[in-house]
């Protein structure tokens, strides 16, 4: 019987291979996959073959180097060529065991070499092939040579190299590669590729951007030295290692190819491994920068521009700010954008997956921007709540740290309570936590509502994290009055506790009407929050039902955020409600929200929890828009039930008041103009920046008064002392 699914038609058996893929157990595909298998087996025993081969001939030239008449170096070669052999044999089954081996052994001593100044801006080329270079004829050409770069180049390859050059302008840069792979997760003995594939005119810090095109610096590699290798990888990996270790910085640029993971060097490693075992002198090195190295900071070259002679403040975000795809990103943009008439921003920010970063945008409000790539593997630490254990990154400690040294960051500015752990990166440079909302809070509200073990765990996991930071940092914003007082109660130093609270860019958003003639009731929030899908929840199973009762021509749009499927998925049960009534239509990510708001008859914002401010309510009153709102959904605010807005706490009442006001032209008229008012008077970021650059000011003093936090990289005196007469000065502006 088991036997009949492949002898009897239709052949209905289905085969699973090796790699998890399927299919049909015919006969013809069964010869086929066995076909293949041989093929594979052959392939794969051919090159293993190689390897072994150039093992033996690498262990025999190093045999005859010495003689038979060294018995001492020819049972260090018999052991070194043994050490390869087994290595070799190792990674091939075990990638990762070279790692192990490579980890447990280097150290990390600095190489000392001061190279010459070059006499000449000039480029000279040398062309070499993929699997052999000529060592002798480069080492020849750049002692021969008084030019300041080689582009090593792959015969066959052509490119441009315009795009590399201003990353020699620091005078600490060794190399810059075209960027011909990336890493992801895939790491190696140490990073020779970018994480992910970089923007053109993106470059990314990497220990060793081994490429086709590589331009050098040539003094830097006459000081340095060439070792010849019996793979032409290895002598690249030694190069860079040795670079690393002498404080010099290589970078990878990305250009218009489409790019594949970069191929594992199990063969190249094992040869490196052995190599840095048999030289006790490099095995002692160790890169001065390495979590700076990773391939996972990048940024664009030649943008921004230097900072003056303003305060300049180090801002630290789990997000890009731009674009303005949720209300943390719109918060960020839009108050650094109100501020930077006063203020020098630098942007430290995480990309998230297939984020493009719109450098264009942000360098017209930060002198600088750097992105992170977030490492898809979370530490495991139970103590931590699961958003701060994604977050975690030695790449972005590393990069605060550098910054605030090199730049000499008046300020640390760090977003988001999951973030906080950063401030340990620069102790010595006063800190602001921005509570966009106290978390504790927000997880005491969705433990109540879920009622499980695993909330309430989370619950407690947050309040203490929180409390431990919210009494480490010189300063903290919080968005309303209300989250001030709950934080000086936590620990947080009421003298430099303030309120900056969310606005809304009432410039942009106006009122406008297009004279549509449909009901369209409108809801933004983003699903990568998990209230704003308990609110849609309530919305499409408890409110919209008794609309519809009502007004069966009453349309909703939803606009969910980018990636809502995967985030519905992360938080909700059930398939992704797309379809659930052909009067519910879902958006993703909108980029401008001003055609909805014109569209709609009514917003809506109902929250059963929610934490902080929400800008997206302001969006809709500074539109000039009727909104319809729960308790928590527009708390912290100080809006008036029946004025600013419709408050309505039971969900009976919250969609009578919503039939309400779609069928009462006048009521809804009243709500509108008097929500544009309050937008403008209370929640324009023009009236908002103010406080916080008082709040700049009154840290600045109080650091400078209390914990000496002027500083600079050699002596730590002195950034504060000079700062803070021209912050008085501006106190007016």
């Amino acid at each position: 019987m088991k036997l009949a699914p492949f002898l009897i038609p239709p052949f209905r058996a289905l085969l699973m291979n090796e790699h998890r893929g399927f299919f049909p157990g015919t006969f013809r595909a069964i010869l086929l996959h066995l076909r293949r298998r041989v093929r594979d087996s052959a392939h794969s025993g051919w090159h293993r073959a190689g390897d072994l081969t150039r093992g033996s001939i690498l262990f025999l030239i190093a045999l005859s180097r010495h003689g038979v008449r060294d018995p001492l170096h020819r049972a260090q070669d018999l052991i070194r060529g043994a050490w390869f052999f087994l290595l070799a044999a190792l990674v091939r089954a075990l990638p990762a065991s070279a790692e192990l081996v490579f980890k447990s052994v280097h150290g990390a001593a600095a190489l000392s070499v001061r190279p010459r100044a070059a006499s000449s801006a000039d480029i000279v080329s040398f062309e070499y092939q993929h699997s052999h270079v000529d060592w002798k004829h480069l080492s020849r050409l750049a002692a021969g040579s008084d030019c300041r770069l080689i582009l090593l180049i792959e015969a066959g390859v052509q490119d441009e190299v315009d795009d590399m050059l201003p990353l020699f302008d620091d005078g600490r840069t060794f190399a810059v590669s075209r960027q011909t792979g990336y890493r992801d997760n895939r790491l190696g003995l140490f990073a020779r590729a970018p994480f992910r594939t970089l923007q053109p005119g993106e470059a990314c810090r990497v220990l060793a951007p081994v490429s086709r095109a590589m331009l050098v610096d040539r003094e830097k590699l006459l000081a340095l030295g060439l070792v010849e290798t019996s793979y032409a990888g290895t002598a690249w990996l030694m190069l860079f290692w040795k670079a690393a270790a002498a404080g010099f910085r290589s970078y990878s640029v990305g250009g218009t190819a489409s790019l594949k993971p970069q191929p594992a060097w199990p063969v190249q490693d094992a040869e490196f491994v052995i190599r840095l075992l048999s030289r006790p002198a490099l095995t002692a090195l160790g890169p001065q920068e390495p979590d700076l190295l990773q391939g996972s900071i990048s940024s664009r070259i030649g943008a921004g521009r230097p900072s003056t002679k303003r305060p300049l403040v180090l801002v630290v975000s789990p997000y890009l700010p731009y674009p303005l795809s949720h209300g943390g990103a719109v918060r960020i943009y839009n108050l650094c954008r109100a501020l930077s008439g006063r203020v020098d921003f630098l942007l430290a920010a995480f990309r998230e997956k297939h984020d493009v970063a719109e450098y264009a945008k942000l360098h017209e409000i930060f002198c600088e921007v750097h992105v992170v790539d977030k490492e898809d593997r979370a530490p495991k630490d139970s103590r931590l709540p699961n958003r701060v254990r994604e977050y975690r990154s030695r790449s972005m400690r590393a990069l605060i740290a550098e910054l605030c040294c090199e730049k000499q960051v008046d300020i640390l500015q760090i977003e988001y309570t999951h973030l906080a752990a950063f401030r340990e990166a620069a102790p010595q440079v006063p800190a602001i936590l921005v509570e966009h909302d106290l978390t504790f809070a927000l997880h005491r509200q969705l433990a109540e509502h879920a009622s499980t073990a695993a909330a309430w765990r989370e619950y407690r996991r947050w309040l203490a994290f929180e409390r431990r930071w919210l009494a480490n940092f010189e300063a903290l914003w919080t968005v309303s009055e209300e989250d001030r007082s709950t934080a000086i109660r936590q620990g947080s130093r009421p003298e430099t506790t303030f309120t900056v609270p969310n606005g809304v860019d009432t410039g942009r958003f106006i009122p406008q009407d297009d004279g549509a003639t449909e009901l369209e009731i409108l809801y933004v929030g983003s699903f990568r929050h998990l209230p704003n899908i308990l609110g849609f929840e309530k919305l499409r199973r408890e409110v919209m039902p008794r609309v519809w009762k009502h007004r069966g021509d009453a349309q909703l749009h939803v606009v969910a955020g980018p990636q809502p499927e995967k985030y519905w998925r992360e938080f909700a049960k059930g398939g992704f409600p797309a379809s659930s009534d052909p009067r519910i239509r879902l958006h993703g990510f909108v980029e401008d929200l001003r055609p909805l708001y014109r569209k709609a008859r009514v917003v809506v914002v109902p929250l059963p929890v929610s934490a902080g401010t929400n800008i997206k309510l302001l969006e809709a009153m500074a539109c000039g828009k009727a909104v319809v709102t729960t308790p928590v959904g527009c708390a912290g605010l100080g809006l008036v039930d029946g004025r600013d807005a419709l408050i309505r706490s039971d969900w009976t009442e919250f969609a009578a008041a919503l039939s309400q006001v779609l069928a009462d032209r006048q009521l809804r008229e009243r709500i509108e103009r008097q929500a544009r008012r309050t937008a403008e008077q209370r929640f324009s970021w023009a009236g908002i920046a103010p406080a916080a650059y008082d709040s700049y000011l009154a840290l600045s003093k109080d650091s400078a008064r209390v914990c000496s936090f002027g500083w600079t990289p050699a002596t730590g005196a002195g950034v504060f002392e000079t700062l803070q007469p021209d912050l008085q000065n501006r106190a007016g502006d």
